[in-house]
C-alpha cells in the first residue's frame, strides 16, 4: 500500500463521515458514497471529498468509485452488517486486491472472520470512551486505551499510593505472564528494570483480558 491512500467510504451518515475527516486530515484520498441527496449535499457543503450520490450496493457505483486505484472500501452504513459485508464482498468482485471494512452493530467480531479484512462496532467503541470519561470523572485510575484483539488491551493505569507497585522498580515487581509495561505516560520513559513506578503517575500496560484484573490491582491495590 501506498503511504497517502485512496479510501471508498459507503455510508455518509455520521460514522462514515467522521471517518472521512479523520482520513482525510491524514492527507489520505477519501470518496465518499451516500444515496440519501440531502445529506450528500450536506457532504458536499461540509466536506473536500468526491461525493457520489448512489446505492453502494450496486455494481455500477461502486465501479464508478474507481476501485481499481484505491487501497480499502469500508462499508459504514447503518443498514446492518449483512448489508455492509454484502458491499464488501461486491468490491471485492470488482477488485479482488482492495482491502475491506465492515461496520457490524451485534455479534461478536469473530463471527465475520474470513469475510472481510477488519470490522469495527461503533457502539462498542462509543462504550469504551464512555466508561474511561466516566472513570477519569470518578478519578478511577483505569482507562482503556485500545482493544488490540480481542484478547489484548492497552490500559492507561495510574499507580494509587498504597497500591503494591507505588515506589518500586519493575525489576521489584512480579507482573503477570501476558502484560507488559509499555511506558510512562507522564514521563514519557520508555520501560526498563530500574524505572520506578511512581504514586500519582500513569503507565500504559499491554494486557490480556485473562490477567487485567490482576495487573489493575497492582497498581490501584
Amino acid at each position: 500500500m501506498s503511504v497517502d491512500l485512496r479510501v471508498v467510504i459507503v455510508g455518509g451518515q455520521h460514522v462514515g463521515y467522521h471517518t472521512a475527516r479523520h482520513l482525510s486530515e491524514r492527507g489520505h484520498d477519501v470518496v465518499i458514497i451516500e444515496k440519501d441527496r440531502e445529506r450528500v449535499e450536506f457532504l458536499s457543503d461540509q466536506y473536500e471529498a468526491t461525493v457520489i450520490n448512489g446505492d453502494g450496493g450496486r455494481r455500477s457505483i461502486l465501479e464508478q468509485a474507481g476501485l481499481d486505484r484505491s487501497d480499502v472500501v469500508a462499508a459504514l452504513t447503518g443498514y446492518g452488517a449483512m448489508t455492509n459485508i454484502g458491499i464488501c464482498t461486491m468490491a471485492r468482485t470488482i477488485e479482488p486486491s482492495v482491502g475491506t471494512v465492515a461496520r457490524i452493530d451485534h455479534g461478536d467480531k469473530a463471527e465475520y472472520s474470513g469475510l472481510v479484512d477488519r470490522v469495527v462496532y461503533p457502539e462498542e467503541l462509543a462504550a469504551h470512551a464512555a466508561t474511561n470519561e466516566i472513570l477519569h470523572v470518578a478519578d478511577g485510575g483505569v482507562q482503556t486505551l485500545e482493544e488490540l484483539t480481542g484478547d489484548l488491551t492497552v490500559l492507561e493505569l495510574t499507580v494509587a499510593p498504597d497500591a503494591p507497585v507505588a515506589g518500586r522498580e519493575l525489576s521489584e515487581v512480579a507482573f503477570p505472564r501476558g502484560s507488559v509495561v509499555v511506558a510512562g505516560r507522564d514521563s514519557n520513559q520508555l520501560p526498563g528494570p530500574e524505572m520506578v513506578l511512581d504514586s500519582g503517575y500513569r503507565y500504559l500496560v499491554a494486557v490480556r483480558t485473562d490477567v487485567s484484573d490482576e495487573v489493575v490491582r497492582l497498581f490501584r491495590g
